[in-house]
């Protein structure tokens, strides 16, 4: 996916999931060239569990990849998206006194459960719009799919005269990353 985002010149913003940061992270190595692309990481909570609930579990799960992002690349996240996007607004105000904006999407091909790649790009282009969020998964299984739909969904989106930024410049805001 990297590889594909840089030749291309495209930001993306990557919600991580601490327990599989070690699987797919290269001891932060990943990580770290994400952060040095200009890519935005932000936190998917440690193990992928529904924390609409909030309280002290969703508290754990969050601090805990936090912490885990943090150790491996000097990096703070300050983007939360919930698993599943399940959300509710004790979670998101939970959230929000960890010191993380929730974020969800606009736009779900439904990649993990592996339409096809021209199901992918049909669904990603027929529902682009300006300041859409599309949700793409590029862990926790083959994701052949979704790796070989992205091209085509860059190529397509950028004809259409779309730009693509992270979710942070997206909202104004700046990675500071050193």
């Amino acid at each position: 996916f990297l590889d594909i985002l840089e030749r291309e010149h495209v930001p993306a913003t990557f919600f991580e999931i601490g327990d599989q940061i070690a699987t797919y992270g290269q001891g932060g190595a990943v990580e770290r060239r994400m952060l040095a692309d200009g890519d935005m990481i932000g936190d998917h909570t440690w193990n992928h569990h529904d924390v609409a609930g909030a309280g002290a579990f969703a508290q754990g799960e969050i601090e805990k990849d936090a912490a885990a992002i943090r150790q491996l690349t000097g990096f703070t996240p300050c983007l939360f998206r919930a698993p599943y996007g399940d959300t509710s607004p004790a979670l998101i105000s939970e959230a929000r006194s960890l010191g993380f904006t929730t974020i969800q999407w606009d736009i779900d091909p439904r990649d993990w459960a592996r339409p096809g790649v021209g199901a992918i790009v049909s669904n990603v282009l027929a529902n682009a719009h300006n300041g859409a969020i599309i949700i793409q998964h590029d862990g926790g299984g083959d994701r052949s799919e979704t790796l070989a739909a992205l091209p085509q969904e860059i190529t397509a989106l950028r004809k259409r005269g779309y730009e693509f930024v992270t979710i942070t410049q997206l909202l104004g805001q700046k990675l500071i990353y050193k």
